[in-house]
């Protein structure tokens, strides 16, 4: 990790810190969920964006996630083009929906602002994985980071054969579909993953919103911690 990518994540993690979400408790494990925002197209786009431009672009788009957690997830650290939250609350893929829309809104309405100042095109889109199972967390100085499978597994469905760039992908230990329960735009897939040294299909289904239009968003927010509220999105 270059000194660039260090700098955004402390500054980021510093603000995420101010408001009492980076961190649960000290090493300990529990069983909750993985949630990794990426950003669709970004190696592109750092090859082909100047050096400070980009790397401005880049911090208010992750701002903009980070600002918009509408579930009280925790965040343990930027990862380059990638926020890595979790929590120890189990989500309805309805709520996961939710918090996905909410941080599209905020990023795309984020690209048309820094367009229209910057004079520029940036193609750039946003994807989500979610994971659940047992976590462990340690810390390192200031930093809490997260262990085991399910970590692992997680990032490795960073990388799948999805032709699409803006979507959600939930794993079968987060989303077991009906048919009431599907869309015209809820695929089924598998991603083959190395975990413990052997290989395992990893199955899930995702939510092309390549496909799907946003309106006027109400968000409800209920957690297993009985936090509720709702927000209006207006597009």
């Amino acid at each position: 990790m270059n000194k660039v990518k260090i700098s955004i994540m402390e500054q980021l993690l510093s603000k995420q810190k101010v408001r009492g979400r980076v961190s649960l408790r000290k090493n300990h494990s529990f069983q909750g969920t993985i949630m990794i925002p990426d950003i669709s197209g970004f190696s592109k786009f750092v090859s082909d964006t100047e050096l400070n431009i980009g790397r401005e672009i880049t911090k208010e788009l992750l701002t903009s996630i980070i600002e918009n957690n509408i579930l009280g997830l925790h965040l343990s650290e930027i990862e380059g083009d990638a926020a890595l939250f979790y929590s120890q609350d189990l989500f309805s893929p309805e709520h996961i929906k939710k918090q996905y829309e909410v941080w599209l809104n905020k990023f795309r309405r984020k690209i048309k602002k820094l367009n229209m100042r910057l004079k520029t095109n940036i193609n750039l889109s946003l994807k989500l994985i979610v994971h659940s199972g047992k976590i462990s967390t340690y810390t390192i100085g200031e930093f809490e980071k997260l262990y085991g499978k399910t970590v692992i597994e997680a990032h490795s469905l960073l990388k799948n054969t999805i032709k699409s760039k803006t979507y959600i992908l939930m794993t079968k230990n987060v989303f077991r579909p009906n048919r009431t329960e599907t869309s015209n735009s809820c695929y089924f897939g598998s991603q083959l993953c190395e975990v413990d040294g052997r290989m395992e299909d990893m199955d899930y289904h995702y939510f092309d919103y390549d496909i799907e239009e946003l309106s006027d968003i109400l968000v409800p927010i209920k957690t297993s911690n009985g936090i509720n509220g709702s927000l209006t999105l207006n597009i």
